[in-house]
């Protein structure tokens, strides 16, 4: 159960199926002016000395970290932590402590009492597991040492294969089946337990739990196998697609002096070949005059072989064939039972309410295009715009920040981000010292997260300069998620464990688990707190070059991922499972869209001066892209591909996932699909987001109205945080999320979330077109 791999690792090595949840759960993508009128707002005042020292341990070059005389650690302050081997041990201690807690679980029918504590230790369980396979999940993707990095995956793949045992292990289903349908311990569970404890029951549910042995055993096959099917594709995706020849008579007018020129000279004496993605590529697609090697080049870059198509659409037939077993109708269906959505029918509602909308705009958009290619073609009036055409008329352009700002510095980024919270929430961010052994490398600074009523509720640890062998894009990582620990009734586990062997290896296991507790004021109990790390890849500062500038992209990267880490700071929960992002797929990345939309208020910007003596002011400076629309309108479409390829016509002997494309695309898209490609081999979400791509498109639209609604016209607003805090942030997933957008919204015709509700945020609409696709 604890299911749903981290979607950023989606692309790493094989792991088998599992759904014990928590920890596999992810998260793992031209910003509209509020006003066209200029607008001046007061400055916030000179920077603190907490600002200050953010400023300049991000932004001076070779920045020393702040050891200030701490005693050498391991790595995250756990003392043992200090080699690979000591990572290993710890698997081993934790798998002993996972295997007697388990064994407490299944002889739980003996006891009244126990059966009363059987949601609470099912969540310590997963937490156990989860806290060692998500430290593994971080090392392998964030640490420079190669044999750190094989410990890593050594540990990821031993804790799998035991959650692999747990996810078909019949004698815990049994036992919470007799919890749930005993009255008295069922009324007995709190919103969090309860909701935990359905979060077990659907996961086992969805692993085939019910099923006779042979079906059961057909289940792990067909598990096992889109796994692989899944790790091919994905591997298929990113393979290299054959070149198109071009010839020289094509390349005339390239508008692209350096590189037009460069194109020319190549293919003076013979035909020139392009390859797919290359920087030749992406120059004829936006520069050349002539159509022809524009089309080329897309037909290029979008065929397909037979193999990778066979590939996808094996992948999803045993996708079908795995919900049919557990008597689902389709994959989809069986999906998003636990999702906002509850049904493909519905996913359907949103996504028509949308695309009424926004087709319109997208159409207005290709016409502005169309005039743009009959003036450079001399054509009759309005010429059909091809796949091809878009980037020459319509060239993407880099976002840009709503009004003029001087250069912005890493550390006034995050000194604007430490301001931000403290207006809203109460909260700031604070440098502190790093223990030598404590991080894995030298560039990782350390942050409290400070509440100003409850003091340090967290720790983020931001990796965020690019180095050989580093992941590319950016990424937030829980490390260790919050619970309440005051009640775990841990020393109980041993009750009648004789084995010496097996008690020698707990201690490791016990200080480990142990980390992290506090105290926190003005609540009862001891919680574990909040671990989170945030993975970027900026330029490095340099003594040449000064502190790392960041582009615009960047910053709205930095405020996505922070939108993250904050959900996770600010959702702290008695259990694990529903701690901060751990949420529905199509709930969890709102808190980081809404993010990127304070950065459209010139009070907000006005929080990244350092001096307090400058104005910001609404100027000029952006634009409306008429092209967004048209991407816009393209997303939805692939959303509405998803749904059809994890639909029951996946079972279908003729099922032609290409056609499916081509139908779609004659019958709802806007620019002509063209014979002979095949993009969908490419559209790698559809393994890791299978039945669910909706959801960024989902959580766009309600970031768009949260903000249109409660945020836009006073940004700063300290009530209004405290109640997006209240009403969203703290349960974490913890509530219906329905539920709390209904009451944050002040919209209690949402709270039942039907189709109704689905297509109502649709027609709420995109308005703000501020996310870029691609973050996670």
């Amino acid at each position: 159960m604890f299911a749903r791999a981290v979607r950023n690792a989606l692309t790493s090595f094989s792991r088998p199926l599992f759904r014990f949840r928590g920890c596999l759960n992810a998260k793992k993508d031209v910003l509209r002016a509020l006003s066209r009128h200029a607008a001046t707002v007061s400055a916030p005042a000179p920077a603190s000395s907490d600002d200050a020292d953010i400023i300049a341990d991000f932004d001076l070059p070779q920045a020393a970290q702040r050891y200030t005389g701490l005693k050498p650690t391991g790595l995250f302050g756990h003392a043992f932590l200090t080699t690979p081997s000591a990572f290993v041990e710890l698997a081993d201690s934790t798998l002993h402590r996972a295997s007697l807690l388990t064994q407490r679980i299944v002889r739980a029918r003996e006891s009244r009492d126990e059966l009363f504590k059987v949601v609470k230790h099912l969540d310590r369980l997963s937490d156990l597991l989860c806290g060692v396979i998500d430290l593994a999940e971080l090392i392998r993707n964030a640490h420079p040492d190669p044999v750190w990095i094989q410990s890593a995956e050594h540990v990821y793949e031993k804790m799998c294969e035991f959650m692999n045992v747990l996810n078909t292990h019949v004698d815990l289903y049994f036992v919470l089946r007799e919890v749930l349908s005993d009255p008295e311990i069922s009324q007995s569970l709190g919103p969090e337990a309860r909701e935990t404890a359905m979060i077990f029951w659907r996961d086992f549910e969805k692993s085939g739990i019910n099923l006779p042995p042979a079906q059961r055993s057909k289940f792990v096959s067909l598990s096992s196998e889109i796994i692989h099917l899944g790790r091919q594709f994905l591997n298929e995706t990113s393979s290299a697609r054959p070149p198109a020849v071009i010839k020289p008579s094509e390349l005339k007018g390239l508008k692209d002096k350096t590189m037009g020129a460069r194109l020319r000279l190549q293919a003076r004496f013979r035909d020139l070949v392009v390859y797919p993605g290359s920087l030749q590529a992406q120059m004829i697609m936006h520069s050349a005059p002539e159509e022809e090697p524009r089309r080329k080049v897309y037909i290029a870059a979008n065929s397909s072989t037979p193999e990778q198509i066979e590939t996808l659409e094996k992948m999803l037939r045993a996708r079908g064939e795995l919900a049919s077993l557990v008597g689902k109708e389709s994959y989809a269906h069986m999906t998003l039972t636990d999702k906002m959505a509850g049904s493909p029918e519905n996913v359907v509602r949103f996504l028509e309410a949308l695309l009424e909308h926004t087709r319109p705009y997208a159409r207005n958009a290709l016409r502005t295009l169309s005039m743009r290619k009959q003036e450079h073609l001399h054509t009759p009036p309005f010429p059909t715009i091809q796949a091809w055409d878009r980037d020459y008329y319509c060239p993407p352009e880099p976002p840009a920040p709503p009004v003029s700002l001087p250069p912005l510095t890493l550390g006034t980024v995050f000194m604007g981000l430490s301001r931000l919270f403290r207006n809203l929430y109460g909260i700031t961010l604070r440098l502190t010292d790093v223990a030598p052994g404590e991080v894995w490398h030298s560039d990782v600074r350390k942050l409290e997260v400070v509440d100003e009523q409850s003091g340090v509720i967290g720790w983020i640890y931001a990796d965020l300069f690019s180095r050989h062998g580093k992941p590319s894009g950016a990424a937030h990582y829980t490390v260790r998620c919050s619970r309440r620990t005051d009640n775990d009734d841990e020393h109980r586990d041993l009750l009648g464990v004789q084995d010496e062997e097996v008690l020698k290896a707990l201690p490791l296991s016990n200080e480990f688990e142990s980390a992290h507790r506090a105290r926190i004021r003005g609540v009862e109990g001891v919680f574990q707190l909040p671990v989170v790390v945030l993975l970027c890849e900026f330029t490095r500062p340099t003594i040449s070059r000064g502190p790392t500038i960041l582009a615009w992209h960047e910053v709205l990267t930095l405020f996505h991922e922070m939108g993250h880490a904050m959900h996770s700071m600010i959702g702290r929960t008695e259990y694990q499972n529903v701690s901060g992002t751990r949420c529905a797929t199509d709930f969890v990345e709102l808190p980081s869209i809404l993010m990127e939309h304070f950065l459209n208020s010139p009070n907000v910007l006005s929080l990244f001066d350092i001096t307090g003596d400058l104005s910001v002011r609404q100027s000029g400076n952006h634009h409306d892209d008429p092209c967004k629309s048209i991407d816009t309108h393209t997303q939805i479409l692939l959303a509405a591909l998803d749904q059809i390829y994890h639909s029951p016509v996946a079972l279908s002997d003729q099922f032609d996932s290409t056609g499916a494309l081509a139908q779609l695309y004659e019958t709802r898209g806007l620019i002509p699909y063209v014979p002979g490609t095949s993009w969908q081999t490419q559209f790698g979400h559809l393994f890791g987001y299978g039945a669910t791509y909706y959801s960024y498109l989902f959580d766009r639209a309600i970031a768009s109205r949260v903000w249109r609604k409660q945020f836009v016209h006073d940004p700063l607003n300290r009530e209004t945080g405290e109640k997006y805090k209240n009403e969203i942030l703290r349960y974490g997933g913890g509530r219906d999320p329905w539920k709390m957008v209904s009451a944050f919204l002040d919209a209690p015709e949402m709270e039942g979330g039907d189709a109704e509700a689905m297509a109502e945020v649709g027609r709420w609409r995109i308005e703000d077109e501020v996310s870029m696709p691609g973050r996670h």
